[in-house]
């Protein structure tokens, strides 16, 4: 265990992620009083709050990897959504087997090594014409990566008979273009509906105020509308790992050998 000292916010990001891992969704963990805590003591504190030593390590060792990331949204977080999604899931069995079927998995989903770090492994979408015309004829949504254009996987061991897998899934480009939807829909919306409006009645009296209060309101209804399917996008996109590691972790599962016990000492022999 390492003595280095967490700050508070990774404090919280290490107990909500070990939360996670504990109840297998999203929770809230508790708060120290105190602006900075060892790892032991961390460990400590999570299990007096009734989580796991070892979800509070997976999640420690999600922190040291960099899957936990400590930031404040930025201005386009907060306007349309955050632009990088992190699934992150402990699947029994070695690194290898669980490395190969990681790699066959982003193939068939159209993405190609951009560079290799050893454990951390740099994936981008696949170019050409055949990748791009089978994403453009994909009616049955083989190709859930289709808005991706980066992905970062680490595979690394997490016990001893264990392997945490997780992807980071960069959707900056698709976020651009529903942003940009965003506000020439609203821009538009407002022009026509608000300003247009407006025009249309000489002076400035209340019809003016009504038609400019409409056409922003209906402004900011188009722009809340291309933040939820930004958000219906993020799920549709977060749902093909996921279920590719539950159904990993299902088959790697079965194949685990069952442990042979040493004979009972004194037992009769069968033969």
């Amino acid at each position: 265990m390492s003595s280095g000292r967490l700050s508070r916010s990774q404090i919280e990001l290490v107990l909500r992620r070990a939360a996670e891992l504990e109840a297998g969704r999203s929770s809230e963990g508790p708060t120290p009083d105190s602006e900075s805590l060892s790892e032991g003591d961390l460990v400590r504190l999570g299990e007096e709050a009734g989580l796991s030593q070892a979800s509070l390590q997976l999640a420690l060792s999600d922190l040291r990897r960099g899957s936990l990331v400590e930031r404040e949204p930025d201005a386009l977080e907060r306007a349309i959504g955050a632009r990088e999604l992190v699934v992150s899931r402990d699947i029994p069995g070695p690194p290898g087997p669980v490395q190969r079927a990681v790699d066959r998995f982003l193939r068939e989903q159209l993405m190609t090594v951009r560079r290799h770090h050893g454990q951390r492994v740099e994936w981008e979408r696949a170019r050409g014409l055949w990748p791009g015309l089978a994403r453009s004829l994909d009616f049955a949504r083989r190709y859930s990566f289709g808005p991706v254009t980066r992905v970062e996987t680490v595979v690394a061991p997490s016990g001893p008979a264990s392997t945490m897998v997780t992807f980071r899934i960069d959707l900056g480009e698709l976020r651009r273009d529903r942003l940009l939807r965003a506000c020439l829909r609203a821009g538009a919306a407002f022009s026509i509906f608000g300003l247009g409006g407006a025009m249309v009645m000489p002076g400035f009296g209340m019809p003016d105020v009504v038609a400019l209060l409409g056409g922003g309101a209906l402004a900011g209804g188009l722009a809340a509308l291309e933040r939820r399917r930004f958000e219906e996008n993020r799920s549709s996109v977060a749902l093909a790992p996921e279920r590719f590691l539950d159904f990993l972790a299902l088959e790697l599962g079965r194949k685990r050998p069952e442990p042979v016990l040493p004979p009972t000492p004194g037992a009769a022999d069968p033969t």
